[in-house]
């Protein structure tokens, strides 16, 4: 299994966020990720073709959105020479030539069903608004795509806040419940700048609100503190394609959502598979393939590297309109633990087995045990270091699988 789920988030938050107890039933997930793929093809697009592979197939999205696409010619060339590679199931949203570079959208024909598209024209450059269908459950996504105006000083922030603002003003006036999804190349340096105010904001309206499920407030330019929520550049020196340099330092990639997605049951955003591949949030400043690579393989870190200046990211979307949250809870004693725990599930009469996953704050998978107790299991500390971690637990009935989520901390 990937254990490329990274993130870099306050524990104290996440205590609070993740002790919430819920039990969902899960479905297939739908993975849905965005990349910023460097001018293609035009920055020498045709030599990067394998390593753009390479990325693709180890993120292996559902459906993914893409910036810095250059042409028709391009997009065709991205599918048959890219996402075919990855699954011949893959087809692609008729291309919108805008102003500068634009979006391009790529998706699983069997599991996504593709109903149109509309164009917001800004000061810069088009946002994307695609409306997918789930096939499996016929449940409604709007999937945005953006990539707002570089670089910093007043002037571009001003400029973002005036694409931010076409984006909200759409936003706010989806159906009420809509499921959406904002993802791309934001190019915002900190969370206090106007345009990432102006879409998290919830004074003028709920509903448009987006969230940001890594819930990361801070200057995130060039802090260390965020090294494992960077996502470009994937290099410290210049290469011929013309991409950005200086070493993985800013967190312009993102992907928000609606607050139905995080808060509700039915279509679910897992939080914990909120995904920056190749960021292991040890290489502050340094190019991503930069010596060892704890969350991907070497041959992956080198085809991030290659294939743009920016890192993919993806979601995984649980897809389950029959889901439902309870009052039930996973029960850890004693917590904080110190050489073990007692895990207590809560009682099913169907029960078979119960799968625990123990996952730490860089998302990576630190533990997994499975028991086929109803009632629990010892969870060992081992040489788990001091520090916040989150349990994920998943038990099979005869007729459903749940899922639990819970916090616990480890001290000496």
């Amino acid at each position: 299994m990937r254990s490329f789920y990274v993130r870099y988030l306050n524990p104290l938050l996440l205590v609070c966020i993740l002790a919430a107890p819920f039990n969902l039933v899960f479905g297939a997930p739908i993975r849905v990720a965005t990349y910023n793929v460097l001018n293609f093809p035009d920055a020498l697009g045709f030599q990067r073709l394998d390593d753009l592979r390479t990325a693709m197939s180890y993120v292996a999205p559902d459906v993914v959105v893409v910036q810095e696409m250059i042409s028709s010619e391009g997009a065709s060339l991205f599918l048959d020479s890219v996402m075919h590679y990855v699954n011949n199931t893959y087809t692609n949203a008729p291309f919108n030539n805008g102003p500068d570079t634009d979006n391009a959208l790529f998706y699983r024909a069997d599991r996504i069903d593709y109903l149109g598209a509309v164009y917001h024209t800004t000061p810069n450059r088009d946002i994307a608004e695609y409306r997918l269908v789930i096939s499996g459950t016929q449940t409604d996504l709007y999937l945005f795509s953006v990539h707002f105006k570089a670089s910093q000083g007043l002037t571009n922030e001003q400029i973002r806040l005036q694409e931010a603002t076409i984006l909200r003003e759409r936003l706010d006036v989806l159906p009420a419940g809509s499921n959406f999804i904002v993802a791309g190349d934001f190019n915002i340096y900190y969370s206090d700048e106007p345009a990432f105010q102006k879409l998290t904001d919830s004074l003028t309206s709920i509903s448009g609100r987006l969230i940001d499920p890594l819930r990361l407030t801070g200057n995130w330019h060039e802090n260390i503190y965020y090294a494992a929520a960077h996502t470009q550049s994937t290099r410290v020196d210049q290469l011929p394609d013309g991409g950005a340099t200086g070493g993985m330092d800013d967190r312009f990639d993102m992907i928000l959502c609606s607050a139905s997605i995080i808060d509700t049951a039915g279509l679910y955003l897992m939080e914990d598979s909120y995904t920056i591949c190749g960021n292991d949030g040890e290489h502050f400043n340094l190019a991503i393939n930069y010596g060892y690579n704890s969350v991907v393989p070497a041959e992956v870190a080198d085809a991030l590297y290659l294939a743009s200046d920016h890192l993919p990211l993806a979601v995984d979307l649980s897809d389950e309109t029959g889901s439902t949250i309870s009052e039930q809870e996973v029960k850890v004693w004693p917590n904080p633990l110190q050489s073990f725990a007692d895990v207590i599930l809560p009682w099913h009469d169907d029960f078979l087995r119960a799968r625990i996953t123990m996952i730490n704050i860089l998302g990576q998978r630190v533990y997994e045990d499975e028991t086929y107790d109803a009632v629990g299991i010892r969870l060992p500390r081992g040489d788990l270091p001091v520090g916040i971690y989150f349990l994920h637990v998943i038990i099979e009935t005869s007729y459903n699988k749940y899922h639990y989520r819970t916090s616990l901390a480890i001290i000496k």
